[in-house]
């Protein structure tokens, strides 16, 4: 009798341990595995509501100068942005009515101070007085906003579309980024409706996420593959090169340079020159330095970049196809920023070094949080080599296809490229890249016009020339040490 009840006792006992336990353990289950589902749930207004009791941390230049800020009362606070147009594509804009884009929205958890502990943060707050819970973090840019005025200027008063990219070549600096058509930050919402009316590409990032044919600038990463497979340098042109499987492919002047090297061609940009090489240093050599600068390779960036990419294993890759990848053709699609890093990596004595465009990050007690230092994303090629290409570039600007990017007071290195899409139209990439000066490089420079009916010795490296001239004139640059 006694044994029965025992096990009544304990059965009870059990029941009310595993009814005890049951809510630790489904809300121990949904912390873990549901919490974030039910945040993200477009039903639930409690994340918007916390963000909008927050103070958005104030977006600087590499200057200090404030590009945005927040105004107003807790649940009322207004974005304010200083440089809404020149500014649209980096640090693009916070809005209630049409959501986050750029810096805006991929640094959202700093910008209102959820990232770390809240917990951590709410013990420091009553020990540090200058901690504002309701006020995020402060974001400060690489760029410098006269160069990055300069630069839209620039693009916006000579073409309706492209892109330019400056950066330090030796750090990863993002010093300027401007993609047009653009649009104004501050008014975006009363804008939008219009934006998608004319629909075309205003909120297109091009810098990053635009791919574009890069011809002749391409022959950068060629004359590495050249350089590191030891074949011949010499070359005998003919006007016309004949591949195996019997396309032939003229040079773009149809002019034959008879016995040549591999300056005279990258000088004068000859493409049978360069389909003949790249077909002789064959697909696996061609396609790992493809790979070391970053072809079909994910980068790390502060803004969503797309993958420049060629796909040389394809079914049906060819030695034709081979060849017109040598001069930036086949499929090869590169974004401007890739093709700024391609030329920094020439510039930086064969090292390429990871683009960033934030600095640093501040709390709302003064105190830094984050700061960025240069970091070495691939070791491209060796010294010696990059500095044969850099003295090749040079003489591009000196005396072959690059003249208009000369700048007086200093050597510009560079490569122009015109990478032809539409035979019938006459429709063309226009590409110029960069850098000075050429013996202590300060700057890199990517510049690319699309869909233009001309070349990039007499589209792009213009601009490139006046740009460079500008930064080199009012930028101070940080010694980077050795």
């Amino acid at each position: 009798m006694k044994t029965n009840e025992n096990k009544r006792i304990l059965i009870l006992l059990i029941f009310l341990i595993v009814l005890l336990l049951s809510p630790v353990i489904y809300l121990t289950y949904f912390t873990i595995f549901k919490a974030q589902d039910a945040i993200k749930n477009p039903a639930n207004r409690r994340p918007a509501l916390a963000e909008n009791s927050v103070k958005r941390g104030n977006i600087y230049d590499r200057d200090g100068k404030v590009l945005a800020y927040s105004t107003g009362e807790k649940y009322q606070y207004q974005r304010v942005y200083n440089y809404p147009v020149i500014y649209s594509h980096i640090v693009g804009y916070s809005n209630r009515i049409v959501s986050k884009y750029g810096i805006e929205k991929e640094f959202n958890e700093y910008l209102v101070g959820k990232n770390g502990s809240k917990l951590a943060k709410t013990f420091k707050s009553l020990v540090n007085k200058n901690m504002d819970l309701n006020m995020g973090d402060s974001v400060t840019l690489t760029t410098n906003t006269d160069l990055q005025k300069k630069v839209r200027q620039v693009l916006a008063d000579n073409y309706e579309k492209g892109s330019i990219v400056m950066m330090n070549p030796k750090t990863g600096e993002i010093l300027a980024m401007v993609s047009i058509p653009d649009f104004n930050s501050q008014n975006i919402a009363k804008d939008m409706e219009e934006i998608n009316k004319k629909n075309n590409g205003a909120l297109f990032n091009n810098s990053t996420l635009g791919k574009f044919a890069p011809g002749s600038v391409f022959k950068i990463v060629t004359t590495a593959a050249i350089l590191e497979s030891g074949i011949s340098q010499n070359y005998i042109d003919k006007g016309v090169e004949k591949v195996d499987d019997g396309r032939e492919f003229k040079n773009s002047t149809g002019k034959a340079y008879g016995h040549i090297n591999l300056k005279t061609a990258f000088t004068k940009s000859i493409n049978t020159y360069f389909i003949r090489k790249a077909i002789d240093v064959g697909t696996s050599i061609f396609s790992s330095v493809c790979e070391k600068f970053m072809i079909n390779k994910d980068v790390d960036f502060d803004l969503p970049l797309e993958v420049s990419t060629w796909s040389y294993n394809r079914q049906g890759f060819d030695k034709t196809a081979l060849g017109s990848a040598g001069m930036g053709h086949d499929d090869i699609l590169v974004t401007p920023l890739e093709m700024c890093l391609i030329t920094s990596t020439i510039a930086n004595e064969g090292l390429m070094m990871k683009p960033y465009l934030v600095k640093s990050i501040d709390g709302s007690d003064g105190k830094n949080i984050l700061r960025r230092n240069p970091e070495v994303l691939s070791e491209v090629m060796t010294k010696e080599h990059a500095n044969l290409i850099r003295d090749m570039m040079v003489n591009v600007v000196n005396n072959g296809t690059g003249t208009e990017a000369y700048v007086r007071g200093y050597q510009v290195a560079g490569k122009t490229g015109t990478a032809q899409f539409n035979i019938t139209e006459g429709k063309n990439n226009a590409w110029f890249v960069g850098f000075a000066p050429a013996d202590d490089p300060k700057v890199a420079i990517s510049v690319v016009i699309p869909n233009i009916a001309d070349y990039g010795g007499k589209v792009a490296a213009p601009l490139a020339s006046e740009l460079l001239k500008y930064a080199l004139d009012n930028i101070k640059f940080e010694e980077v040490e050795d």
